[in-house]
């Protein structure tokens, strides 16, 4: 029974995969990982090196195993039917939920196209990603225009019915007559979280699949002080050191150490660095007193930023009090001696005459 059912689920890798990697393309314009400053790929919400895993609803598969879907790239591509299109591309896995360990997958595989003269086509018969408007949501001119889609590509199975549910990012096909049905459900931002299928000529449950997880899509958690932890010093050069916390925000399954940080210098923003080790800051020629500082951290996700203010204490100040009106009370205090010592004196020759 244990080997029948990864027959099953390498099986269910060809019908998820479809064709896909057979058809020849022509490509042009990529978009691929570039660090912090990878961008989503146009179209979408998805980014290169994320991961999105979805396990069964129902047996089929081996207990506790799903399926990975890892974006590598996107790109304009010429695509048979629908001609010049926006493509992303990527790696199919089977993956134990549990360990994250991989088995049978698929390289090279297109997991969407779309244009605007067409509009959407998968050639695989899980679209778990459609495309976005501009302002990063799905529409219901985008879910009309899957519906046809899915409307031409399950021909074969003559659904009665077909619907679409724009509030809740849904579509569904279904017959009156028997328990065949289709139904997709997907996130405002067009990431495929429920896959239920029932078409009578295949084995129920063999690509019904939830959302197990997705990227957090974050950017940079963290927190900065001075080498010491002391905000009050007495010397303008200050190291400071930039803790990040830890943080898987493509879901790949390792941690992000690709954060680039700078300084705002009191003129204008450092380049953008590596974080590494302590960070020298110079508050330059400046009196006692306090003064903030102010950094940001980013990631192919966004950038946050933090301040801290230090308190400098300038050389010569007693007590925090700052070293010029010690300087004022001195000078009055030798006007003060010389006048009293100027009036002694005239007194003296008054007696002596």
């Amino acid at each position: 029974m244990k080997n029948l059912k990864k027959v099953i689920f390498i099986y269910v890798f060809g019908i998820l995969v479809c064709t896909s990697f057979l058809i020849p393309r022509t490509t042009a314009q990529e978009w691929i990982y570039d660090g912090v400053d990878t961008t989503n790929i146009p179209g979408s919400s998805v980014y290169p090196t994320e991961c999105y895993v979805y396990e069964p609803i129902v047996e089929g598969p081996p207990p506790g195993w799903g399926y990975l879907f890892e974006i590598v790239k996107g790109n304009m591509t010429i695509m048979p039917l629908i001609g010049n299109a926006t493509t992303v591309w990527g790696d199919l896995w089977g993956v134990n939920l549990t360990s994250g360990e991989k088995i049978t997958g698929y390289s090279d595989v297109a997991f969407g196209s779309w244009n605007e003269t067409f509009g959407f086509m998968s050639l695989s018969y899980i679209p778990f990603i459609i495309p976005v408007e501009s302002n990063g949501f799905v529409s219901l001119p985008i879910l009309n225009n899957l519906s046809v889609f899915f409307e031409l590509s399950l021909a074969f199975y003559e659904f009665e019915n077909h619907q679409v549910y724009p509030n809740i990012h849904s579509i569904a096909f279904w017959n009156t007559s028997n328990i065949a049905y289709y139904e997709l459900n997907y996130t405002d931002d067009g990431i495929l979280t429920r896959l239920e299928v029932n078409t009578l000529s295949l084995p129920v449950g063999m690509v019904n699949i939830t959302l197990y997880s997705q990227p957090a899509q974050l950017p940079p958690s963290f927190s900065f002080t001075t080498e010491s932890g002391e905000l009050t010093t007495n010397t303008t050069e200050i190291k400071l050191i930039a803790n990040i916390t830890d943080a898987d925000n493509n879901n790949d399954g390792l941690i992000d150490t690709d954060n680039l940080y700078r300084i705002y210098n009191g003129t204008g923003w450092t380049s953008w660095a590596p974080v590494t080790g302590l960070i020298d800051y110079d508050l330059g020629s400046v009196a006692g007193g306090n003064y903030d500082i102010t950094m940001e951290v980013k990631n192919m996700y966004g950038v946050t930023q933090k301040q801290i203010t230090i308190q400098y204490i300038a050389p010569g100040v007693d007590g925090g009090i700052p070293s010029y009106p010690i300087a004022v009370i001195s000078l009055i205090a030798i006007f003060s001696i010389s006048f009293i010592f100027l009036k002694l004196r005239k007194k003296l020759r008054f007696k002596e005459l």
